[in-house]
């Protein structure tokens, strides 16, 4: 039994319902051929798909897709960030990943940062209260120095008047000014309690961001030990590649193209990888680059 006949199969449905299926599907010389770009989207989307557009029916693609899924020349590689991805799919623990498993519930488990404009709202409304009750005060002291003066002073009719004019006066003021003070007294103790939450919600957000901190350095403790775990194999994928290219061809081939090829001979198979015709010349054909690239392949 074969490379190619043990490799996982997909189909590719062409806009004009075409099928091919297999785990290598050449469309060199396919006068229909979607471009790259469109077979990688629609790697990416699955099915259904719009009609005009091409969709690949087979196994989604993993973790370290977005590194392999292309392989042409002149393409640029993220090392660090693919052997990470490489990693994730082929289930590599590290040691990091307990504690930030641990982290992470517990940041999702902390409060929620408090709403801030209910806070302002709470003072501007206990500042309201207490200018209003500050100029009540005034106006009741001024009716009453009023309503004094009248009681002191002897006089007719009109002077009886105006007494009991300015008592109702003194009444209603002195009335509202009880009310008001009382909102006053609320408002106070509503800011109050908000300040009292705000200092919590102050340490809350300290606590969090200590959280935060310790995900961020565990995420890139995490990020070192996936790559390391899995360069030594990259290496030795990357130096096989080497020698096979150079032997194919003796012009210089770019670094990244090497790493790219590397990196997809270590990704387990999943979905197709859309290969372009100058990397299988590369390789040495259709044949070698199945040898080199473990998964399905789609050629364009």
């Amino acid at each position: 039994m074969t490379a190619a006949t043990t490799r996982l199969s997909f189909t590719l449905v062409l806009p004009d319902g075409t099928q091919l299926s297999g785990p290598i599907v050449d469309l060199r010389g396919w006068p229909t051929a979607p471009t790259r770009t469109a077979l990688v989207r629609a790697v990416h989307a699955g099915s259904p798909v719009p009609e005009t557009a091409p969709a690949v029916l087979g196994q989604a693609p993993g973790p370290a897709y977005e590194h392999v899924g292309l392989l042409r020349p002149g393409r640029s590689f993220d090392r660090r960030s693919a052997l990470a991805s490489i990693a994730v799919a082929r289930g590599i623990e590290t040691p990091q990943d307990s504690a930030l498993a641990s982290a992470r519930r517990q940041l999702r488990a902390a409060p929620t940062p408090l709403d801030t404009s209910e806070l302002r709202e709470a003072r501007r409304r206990a500042a309201e209260a207490g200018s209003k009750t500050e100029r009540l005060r005034e106006r009741v002291a001024t009716i009453r120095g009023r309503v004094t003066a009248l009681r002191e002073a002897t006089g007719d009719d009109a002077d009886l008047s105006a007494l009991a004019d300015a008592e109702d006066s003194l009444a209603a003021a002195t009335r509202r000014l009880s009310e008001v003070s009382t909102q006053r007294v609320a408002a106070r103790q509503r800011l109050a309690l908000l300040d009292a939450r705000a200092r919590s919600a102050r340490d809350d957000r300290d606590r969090r961001l200590q959280l935060e901190d310790r995900i961020g350095n565990l995420e890139r403790a995490r990020r070192d030990a996936r790559v390391s775990a899995v360069e030594p194999a990259f290496v030795a994928a990357r130096q096989r590649i080497a020698s096979r290219v150079s032997s194919h061809d003796t012009a210089p081939r770019s670094d990244a193209l090497i790493d790219a090829l590397a990196a997809a001979r270590l990704t387990p198979a999943r979905a197709p990888i859309v290969v372009a015709p100058d990397v299988v010349a590369l390789l040495g054909g259709v044949a070698a680059a199945a040898d080199v690239l473990t998964g399905p392949l789609l050629i364009r």
